[in-house]
């Protein structure tokens, strides 16, 4: 009896509808036709066509986030200036630890090394995948139609196995259309079951004796407790031990915000009880962070090796020791290595230290009340701690499990300390902060959800560069709402330049030979894209446009009035290096550099 064949293409198709596959996000080019035309005519699949490249990957971007487990989102994008345009967001994917497969389209291999249109063939032939491979997990392209199931089998499992990670498949045209026996397709389950490593029980064992002898123990986690599911892990090792738990930006929401021993945030533009406990601990225990600069102040905060010892826990062991050396590194996932830890702090004694835990209160109760003036301000333009904290409340009331989603630039700022976390969907774009990620990752987080309402907050540069992928959510009538913080300047760069150097450049936004600053009209921007549009110049105001957005489940632009010229709270102000011949060393600011972190702003000249 004759084999019945079936192209390449629709082998994949099939294997990922059999995987459980929910959403493949692309864009048309003639290099994915085979692809496309498989994925949407053969399978169940929702194919969301995006209207640029990078939008597609942010969608799946999302998708995890709220996931943070198979089965993965797939991408396909095809050919030259196609599959580059897609290079930031991989990246932002791959240095942020978001698992996805995506399959781009190539020309044919009868042509390679020709300079066919759009090859990347100068340094050797159609070499995109060697372009991609240092901004994602692996890169790879098939080469031969009977080993390119293979092949895409252990792409799909090297993205979701350890630390989770973007990989790229380029998949050449004439192989996407070569037949292959549809009964040689393996069952694709097994690529996808993860077992993840464990602690060594040596080093959990000596990590909790350097736990039972500190005075001032210290979790500060990032989002590795996200991907390895470990948010009850990390509740019950608090909880048995009493230990202070802080969030970097990428792991916020993990941990309840409203739990005694929440710290908040901690780094750049983290609660002041966060950084005052971080600049305080004797022991810090690091879970899924690599202590970056936006987290430990430029790495002022924490006084490694200096009074403070370092636990770390990462699942790639290339992170271990990376800002700081460690007392006692572990290799492992987070779930597992906390739970570890909490059965040896049980059998071992460990106690909670009542005089630390009480001076977390009281920090706690300090930022409150420092930052009262910031959420109620009354200012118009408005200022982002008002916005934020209105946000919270209304979504608090009305919708607690919806996804919110901040951006870099002056969210950077605001996002960590004044957005509360009334459930786990939160997220932020830590590490590439690429700008207008926060609109797309919505989406995509919505469609995961299965269209709960999502909120991006972001500024006005931001939104120019990526208001587009609005598009999509008028296209697949998700209730998502953009806030765009409309003050004509990118103002983060602005407020850092003056400080620097007592002037900006290419901040602020004017027509050539005029003094104001301008620009577009995002109301009329949302209404052009389908969205409804709302402009809000009054802080009075905020609230209820908010609370009608949200109720109204329409994708919908909030074009908020923001002011430009008050300063803005940040509680790390750390110092740039003016002088790169000089030996710098990590470690605590002294002196009056110290007393420059939190600036709380006067409001006399904008109050309404």
């Amino acid at each position: 009896m004759e084999k019945k064949m079936i192209t390449v293409s629709q082998a994949i198709a099939k294997l990922l509808e059999q995987m459980g596959t929910e959403f493949v996000y692309g864009l048309n080019g003639h290099g994915n036709w085979g692809l496309l035309d498989a994925l949407v005519y053969d399978t169940k699949i929702s194919c969301i066509g995006a209207r640029m490249e990078d939008q597609a990957v942010e969608l799946a971007d999302g998708y995890w986030r709220y996931k943070r487990g198979g089965p993965l989102p797939i991408v396909t994008t095809s050919v030259g200036p196609g599959n580059a345009n897609i290079m930031p967001a991989v990246a932002t994917a791959f240095y942020e630890s978001i698992a996805m497969l995506v399959l781009v389209g190539v020309g044919a291999t009868h042509w390679f090394d020709r300079g066919g249109i759009e090859e990347a063939y100068r340094q050797g032939p159609e070499d995109f995948s060697g372009a991609i491979r240092p901004m994602c997990k692996r890169s790879v392209m098939a080469t031969r139609p009977d080993t390119c199931i293979d092949m895409f089998l252990r792409a799909y499992k090297t993205a979701l196995t350890g630390r989770p990670g973007p990989v790229v498949m380029a998949i050449p045209f004439d192989i996407q259309h070569a037949l292959i026996p549809e009964d040689s397709l393996p069952d694709p389950r097994p690529y996808m079951r993860v077992r993840r490593p464990g602690p060594d029980p040596e080093g959990v064992t000596v990590a909790v004796e350097l736990l039972k002898s500190a005075e001032r123990p210290l979790v500060v986690f990032g989002s590795g407790i996200a991907n390895s599911g470990a948010h009850q892990a990390l509740l019950d090792f608090a909880e048995a031990t009493g230990t202070p738990v802080v969030a970097t930006s990428a792991g916020k929401a993990a941990f309840p915000e409203t739990h005694r021993l929440s710290a908040g945030t901690v780094g750049r533009a983290g609660t002041l009880h966060g950084n005052h406990l971080a600049r305080r601990s004797d022991l810090i225990i690091g879970v899924g962070t690599h202590f970056t600069d936006i987290d430990s102040g430029g790495w002022t905060l924490f006084d490694i090796p200096g009074n403070a010892k370092l636990i770390h826990i990462d699942i790639d062991e290339n992170e271990l020791g990376r800002a700081y050396p460690t007392e006692v590194a572990l290799n492992s996932d987070a779930r597992l290595a906390l739970e570890a830890l909490t059965k040896e702090a049980k059998a071992s004694g460990v106690a909670e230290k009542a005089a630390w835990t009480a001076e977390l209160g009281r920090e706690r109760i300090a930022f409150n009340e420092a930052v009262k003036p910031l959420r109620t301000s009354n200012i118009s333009p408005l200022h982002y701690a008002r916005v934020c904290e209105d946000v919270s409340q209304v979504v608090e009331e009305r919708c607690p499990d919806a996804i919110l989603t901040f951006d870099t630039g002056h969210m950077l700022s605001f996002g960590p300390g004044f957005l509360r976390a009334s459930s786990r969907n939160i997220y932020h774009s830590s590490f590439m902060h690429r700008m207008g990620w926060s609109a797309s990752a919505a989406i995509g987080a919505s469609m995961a959800s299965g269209g709960k309402p999502a909120i991006a907050l972001l500024g006005d540069g931001a939104f120019i560069m990526r208001a587009t992928v609005m598009l999509t959510a008028v296209e697949q009538k998700l209730p998502v709402i953009a806030i765009v913080f409309d003050n004509k300047s990118l103002q983060i760069e602005r407020e850092a330049m003056l400080k620097i150097y007592g002037r900006e450049s290419l901040c602020d936004y004017r027509k050539k030979d005029e003094e104001e600053l301008w620009g577009p009209d995002f109301v009329k921007m949302a209404e052009g894209m389908g969205c409804v549009g709302v402009r809000v110049d009054k802080a009075e105001d905020f609230k209820q446009a908010f609370e009608t957005a949200l109720a109204s489940g329409q994708p919908t632009v909030i074009s908020v009035a923001t002011e430009i010229e008050t300063p803005q709270y940040r509680s790390a102000w750390y110092p740039y290096p003016k002088n790169w011949n000089e030996t710098w060393t990590p470690g605590p600011v002294t002196g009056p550099e110290a007393a420059k972190g939190f600036v709380m702003p006067t409001f006399e000249k904008n109050e309404s």
